[in-house]
């Protein structure tokens, strides 16, 4: 018969292999846990993305595509090109949305506002598992299907406003409460053998951000960086900052992957250029007047077919959803300072502050 102290001492041994054998368990998911992004998010139920969104009370709005034909808007469209190793450019509608692919899986570059399940189509361009996103902005015609995707990555300015919806799409449902993984300057985003660097430089919005890869050196700048002529939100001087910011990289890109398309990537130094020569004092000139509905890029209005039926021009902003004030009474402090071919158009009142 084992005396008492033996007993004692057994007892002790099989409680030390039961906590051991407990923390074996639990190890993967541990280390599962600290390496995915879903962390930063608390949720009380692991998020399951969808796998469609209802646009089927929309069927009877036509979509007009570039070549003239028209798309029920509940008909999924993609059209992609490959515009660097590893890169694609997307259409389906909203502003562009891109796909850079890595050793170990790939990353989607906003979601548009088309129907259909884009990281599905985005699983048709690359063998690597398509799991997030990187949102550049908070705008609908960015973030509207976000919830395709285990993920989003967005600053917090942005994560505040993502995924609400336009006027033009009343009616639906759009899930917000995907999980959302908070960034800032100099956070890396690992593709494998990849990565993307976020650089913070809101301007079109709060917040607004822009994606660095140097493998295709190409920067995706969302839509804080416009082809020819970038509208002011801030001051001239934080937007001169944040081309400052952009130029501490110039030499680690070439051309810039953004909502509207792709552009060279010397125009952050020729929008660094008017800014600098607002700020030195030199005057800018009084913009010309705005065309009617908005301007070059706008839907003034849904166009009409047969009967009833609303027609939108794909990639253009519908005359619903157009920003409140445009098209309205001008304001008489805006100017525009240009440098070779490109301008910022900004409030005097709004130099410093």
């Amino acid at each position: 018969m084992l005396k008492l102290k033996e007993v004692k001492r057994l007892a002790a041994i099989r409680r030390r292999l039961a906590l051991a054998a407990t923390l074996l368990w639990w190890a993967p998911a541990l280390s599962l846990a600290q390496a995915s992004p879903d962390t930063a998010s608390a949720r009380s139920a692991p998020w399951k993305p969808v796998t469609t969104i209802d646009f089927s009370s929309k069927h009877d709005v036509m979509i007009r595509n570039e070549d003239g034909t028209l798309t029920p808007m509940d008909v999924p469209y993609y059209r992609s090109k490959l515009i660097g190793p590893g890169v694609w450019q997307i259409e389906s509608d909203g502003d562009y949305q891109y796909l850079i692919e890595g050793e170990r899986e790939a990353l989607a570059i906003d979601t548009g506002y088309g129907a259909g399940n884009i990281r599905a189509y985005m699983q048709t361009l690359t063998k690597k598992p398509v799991r997030y996103v990187a949102n550049t902005h908070y705008h609908f015609d960015h973030t509207a299907n976000d919830a395709y995707f285990d993920g989003a990555y967005m600053s917090a300015q942005t994560a505040e406003k993502a995924t609400l919806p336009y006027p033009s799409f009343a009616g639906m449902t759009f899930p917000r409460d995907y999980p959302k993984i908070i960034v800032n300057d100099g956070y890396k985003i690992d593709l494998g053998h990849r990565e993307i660097e976020v650089l913070v430089i809101g301007n079109h919005t709060p917040g607004g951000t822009a994606y660095l890869d140097q493998t295709s050196r190409i920067l995706f700048s969302g839509d804080e960086v416009m082809g020819r002529n970038e509208p002011l939100n801030v001051s001239v001087a934080q937007f001169a900052a944040n081309m400052r910011k952009l130029e501490a990289h110039r030499g680690e890109f070439d051309r810039l992957a953004g909502g509207p398309g792709l552009f060279d990537a010397s125009t952050v130094d020729k929008y660094l250029a008017a800014a600098e020569l607002v700020l030195s004092g030199k005057a800018g000139a009084a913009p010309a007047p705005r065309a009617p509905g908005g301007g070059p890029g706008f839907a003034a209005a849904p166009a009409s077919e047969t009967g009833a039926t609303v027609v939108y021009q794909r990639r253009m902003v519908r005359a619903p959803d157009r920003p409140g004030g445009m098209g309205g009474a001008p304001n008489g402090e805006m100017r525009v300072m240009a440098y070779e071919d490109c301008q910022i158009t900004y409030d005097m009142t709004h130099l410093i502050n």
